[in-house]
């Protein structure tokens, strides 16, 4: 887009969907400069509109413009399908889901030069898939995947720095351990810091905690790192605070399952041999989050993570038939998990 070139064709695709959101606003502030909407911009669900229907829109000629901008959000076409047991995407055959695609696939082969058509999704694509080679020829593919923990902390710095804020030492890793990974999160947490700290240039670390209270899943996370390190106490106490911030305690019990079905989940991979860097592609992890799985995995034996969720279980259903209150019974799941009795 610097350089002012624009292609008929792109495809977005990967579970960083923050960066895919903006790359898509990119291009829409590239089409329309200045302008909040525009009669040459479409929208279309792709799970609902057929691939002729796209194509049409495609073809349109912009109006009174140079340029046209179709996005279409969510393409369930660039998916691996299945026909009779087998995938019908491997090259060389058709089947009904091909032929439907064969608009699509005429379009590629000779896009109209006045419109930009940008698929994106945050579903795993087929690359053998005649739709993506053709796109892959006809255009551009770009992939956005999660961003590691040092890039995380270099874009934290430059949107700062472009607010004219810095991070003193571990205040960008402090944000990260109590936001989590997610770009979106990130980006309002650090709106909120750059709101905060007016007239200051420096965002500490004791304004992250003051102004960013960790989100649920870290929470979460940290009530499990307690069970496992055997300070039940301080398990308690977070759980404590959790409830005092009104989450509803049902949602609480969900993310404790969660948690341990990740440990499992983990621990099972690992035990069978799987090297750590593929772990999360495998569960459609941020490397980061898998990482501190692993982590909390050795606190665990895989007998005391089966056993967790018969104990959920017990739980559940003492709370949901008035034989117990939530909180103390969530208060002796955590004492049998800490104490192993």
């Amino acid at each position: 887009l610097k350089r002012g070139v624009v292609n008929q064709v792109y495809l977005f695709y990967g579970e960083e969907t923050y960066l895919r959101e903006q790359a898509v606003a990119r291009f829409k502030e590239y089409c329309f400069p200045g302008r909040a909407q525009d009669l040459n911009f479409d929208l279309i669900d792709g799970e609902s509109t057929s691939p002729a229907d796209i194509v049409a829109r495609a073809e349109t000629l912009p109006f009174f413009a140079e340029k046209r901008l179709v996005v279409v959000k969510n393409p369930t076409f660039f998916k691996a399908a299945k026909k009779a047991g087998k995938e019908d995407s491997i090259e060389g055959e058709e089947t009904a889901g091909p032929v439907k695609e064969a608009a699509l696939l005429e379009y590629f082969n000779n896009p109209l030069a006045s419109t930009c058509l940008i698929f994106t999704t945050g579903d795993p694509v087929d690359k053998r898939k005649r739709l993506f080679k053709a796109v892959k020829k006809a255009g551009r593919v770009v992939e956005f995947t999660f961003l590691s923990r040092s890039e995380l902390t270099r874009w934290l710095a430059q949107r700062a720095r472009a607010a004219g804020r810095k991070f003193a030492p571990g205040a960008a890793e402090t944000l990260l351990d109590t936001v989590g990974t997610s770009l979106q999160k990130l980006s309002v947490e650090l709106e909120k810091l750059i709101n905060y700290t007016t007239g200051q240039e420096v965002i500490t670390p004791a304004e992250v905690r003051r102004v960013c209270p960790p989100g649920l899943e870290e929470n979460i996370f940290a009530v499990v790192d307690a069970v496992g390190n055997k300070r039940c106490g301080e398990a308690l106490a977070a759980i404590k605070e959790m409830l005092a911030a009104k989450e509803p305690p049902f949602r609480l019990l969900a993310m404790v399952a969660r948690q341990f079905r990740l440990l499992l989940q983990v621990k099972d991979l690992l035990e069978r041999g799987c090297p750590a860097g593929e772990i999360p592609a495998r569960l459609k992890m941020h490397p980061y989050v898998a990482q501190k799985v692993a982590a909390q995995c050795k606190n665990f034996s895989r007998e005391s993570l089966t056993g967790v969720f018969q104990l959920l279980l017990e739980l559940d259903e003492a709370v949901k038939t008035g034989r117990q209150e939530f909180y103390p019974a969530l208060e002796m799941f955590l004492l049998k998990l800490c104490t192993g009795s």
